[in-house]
């Protein structure tokens, strides 16, 4: 059998599982449920059907099949020891806590140089645990100082992910993990086998971390896995992944600068309909010549009632200052009809308080108190001055008698005088009340028509700004004003595109100097096809742009999602027998579940499994065979490959089944429980 893939002299798989075993608890490790033992080469997990005649009795129900005896579940276990956080979907992991809660799953494996054990749980709590040398069971005992867990994780990336040209994905800061890779050498069941970067399926519930670039990352990673990248290649792969970055954005911007005009005149009309009182949906015409045109009629109106209430204001104004000449001219005729009452008012009190008496009086009342010289006597006992006083006293009385009318007639002119004076002040006053509440009520109006005027003038001032900034935005649309930034970054973009294609024309240089390794890997691949299928069909291995193509060629016989997923099988084998060959730095380790349910055709499917067998019964069998592959079937596989049987999995009986019994679903609360209130029955 031609498969163009012995190796040379290649030691054991850098990956390979020894053995898996399943226990229900710690407490009975020493009887697990299931021991499952591989070996290097082929490894095939046999679900096996039912026969045609399963349902017709009580003995074969047709709800189980070789679909749902645990091949798939065998196979995410594995998966889940060698790093992985889930080990199914999220039913499939609630059937088996619910029936399991304390389950653990252990594997003994090789990872380079070391052989390690590892144990997890797949019950409901659990810390996982590792160390070296030791058998499964053992690792129950250990403590945490014991535990190499940690270790056993590094180990697994150091060693299984070296010597790769790079670590990072080109334009990326995110590193590739080691269940990247793991996603490539064990594919989800659901992902079909769809493509060659289609690892996982979101219905399987992986958790793989995802790429930032599905398919440019996942085939970069192959390329690297294959040793298909130059250290000059990764220099302009990510110079050009920097240039086309900073085109991506100078577009961007280009795009925004090309927008933000149009933008920019859509708000401006936007704010023009909104004056002018119009809706979204009618039309706007900014054509100032146009006497219908709405900026005509609403930049007159506001025109025109600017002039009438500056007009209105004017005349306020000189109203305002009438009357406050007015109001000066009355207060000052108040202040002179008060000045003048008060002067009477005093001049009526002055005549009706004055006495008349001659000096003579006056002098001998001032003697009053004192002794007469003459007489020795007081004054007011002389005789003489009795006498001189009596007759004084009727002079005096003659005269105030005179005197009390003339005052009399006098104050009662002076009364008659400040009485008329007062009438004339109060209507004084009451002008002056008038005239002054005229006064503020002309200067109210004067507010709030400069309030009106100050409101009209903006709405004129908003008016013609949205019109300069609408017409600003159609020149730089129409190209008659200049967009300086928009400018420079066109500029800038013709620079940027010419230098990415330079560099992808480097690039593309470089990769096709890959040629005596495309070729090397082609040969396998091609010797692969040839052993699978006859001598009349090719495999062809092409590389464009940095994508790797494996493809089938002159395969008259085979089309659709057969030619595709049997392309796409024989390329994960081989770029694992590529390592075994010395090129590249894959693992040898590779896991396939079902992948005859992706539309192999069975006859096919044998000469595949065939020819995998060939391929380790010449490199040194179970023994010695330097891959390990292993690969789950519902498909009865031929007789020469019984011996490539690690583990067959029937429904019945059930103990036959992964875990020895059909897994339970968790119990679904009645719908009275739902209702319940807590604490009650």
């Amino acid at each position: 059998m031609n498969t163009a893939a012995q190796t040379r002299n290649v030691e054991s798989p850098r990956l390979w599982i020894k053995r898996m075993v399943l226990f229900a608890s710690p407490e009975q490790h020493n009887a697990p449920l299931r021991e499952i033992p591989f070996h290097r080469g082929l490894n095939i997990v046999w679900g096996v059907e039912l026969p045609d005649d399963a349902g017709i009795d009580a003995a074969h129900p047709v709800t189980l099949s070789g679909h749902s005896v645990g091949k798939t579940t065998c196979c995410r276990l594995i998966r889940y020891c060698l790093g992985e956080s889930t080990f199914g979907n999220p039913a499939a992991m609630a059937r088996i806590r619910h029936t399991f809660p304390d389950g653990w799953v252990g594997l003994e494996l090789a990872a380079g140089d070391q052989e390690w054990s590892v144990l997890k749980p797949f019950g409901r709590s659990g810390d996982p645990k590792a160390a070296q040398g030791l058998a499964i069971e053992a690792l129950f005992a250990l403590d945490r100082k014991q535990n190499q867990f940690s270790a056993f994780s590094d180990h697994l990336r150091g060693t299984l992910m070296a010597n790769l040209q790079a670590y990072t994905p080109p334009g990326s800061a995110k590193p590739y993990q080691w269940r990247h890779l793991l996603a490539w050498l064990a594919r989800d069941q659901e992902a079909r086998f769809q493509s060659l970067h289609d690892w996982r399926s979101p219905r399987s519930g992986s958790e793989t971390p995802k790429f930032e670039k599905p398919k440019e990352h996942a085939l970069y990673l192959v390329r690297l896995v294959l040793d298909i990248v130059q250290e000059e290649e990764l220099r302009i792969a990510r110079a050009l992944s920097e240039a086309e970055e900073e085109l991506e954005q100078l577009e961007s911007r280009i795009g925004e600068l090309r927008r933000e005009p149009e933008y920019g005149r859509n708000e401006q009309e936007r704010a023009l309909k909104q004056l002018f009182g119009l809706s979204s949906e009618d039309a706007l015409s900014i054509d100032e010549s146009d006497l219908t045109s709405p900026v005509v009629i609403h930049r007159t109106e506001l025109h025109n009632a600017i002039a009438s209430l500056q007009n209105e204001i004017d005349t306020l104004d000189r109203r305002i200052a009438e009357k406050r000449v007015w109001l000066a001219s009355y207060d000052q005729q108040r202040q002179l009809f008060r000045d003048a009452m008060e002067t009477t008012d005093e001049a009526i009190e002055h005549s009706e308080s004055a006495e008349v008496e001659d000096e003579t009086i006056q002098k001998l009342r001032a003697l009053r108190g004192k002794d007469c010289t003459y007489g020795n006597v007081p004054f007011v006992e002389c005789s003489y001055v009795r006498e001189r006083l009596d007759k004084a006293g009727k002079v005096v009385d003659l005269q105030q008698v005179r005197e009390d009318r003339r005052v009399a007639s006098e104050t009662q002119s002076r009364l008659l005088i400040l009485e008329q004076q007062r009438k004339d002040h109060d209507e004084i006053v009451a002008l002056l009340d008038e005239l002054q509440k005229k006064l503020d009520s002309d200067v109210a109006d004067k507010r709030a028509k400069e309030v009106q005027l100050a409101e009209r003038r903006e709405q004129l001032q908003r008016l013609n700004q949205h019109l300069v900034q609408r017409q600003l935005a159609q020149d730089l649309i129409d190209g008659r004003a200049p967009n300086t930034e928009l400018e420079q970054k066109t500029v800038r973009v013709a620079e940027q595109k010419a230098l990415v294609e330079q560099q992808s024309q480097e690039l593309g240089r470089l990769q096709a100097s890959h040629g005596k390794r495309l070729q090397d890997i082609g040969v396998i691949y091609d010797g692969l096809i040839k052993s699978a299928l006859s001598d009349t069909y090719s495999g062809a291995l092409r590389m464009t742009k940095g994508e790797l193509q494996f493809q089938i060629e002159e395969a008259a016989g085979l089309s659709g999602e057969a030619v595709e997923t049997l392309a796409l099988v024989l390329a994960d084998v081989a770029a694992m027998m590529c390592s075994c060959q010395g090129i590249g730095h894959h693992p040898r380790f590779l896991m396939h579940d079902s992948p005859r349910e992706a539309d192999l055709d069975r006859h096919i499917y044998n000469r595949y499994l065939r020819t995998v067998m060939a391929l380790s019964t010449e490199n040194g069998g179970a023994e010695a065979a330097p891959f390990q592959y292993i690969v789950t079937t519902t498909s009865r596989p031929p007789e020469d490959l019984q011996s490539a049987i690690c583990l067959q999995l029937e429904a019945h009986p059930q103990t036959n089944m992964l875990f020895g019994c059909v897994l339970r679903n968790p119990e679904v609360p009645h719908t009275s429980d739902l209702f319940a209130t807590p604490g009650e029955p």
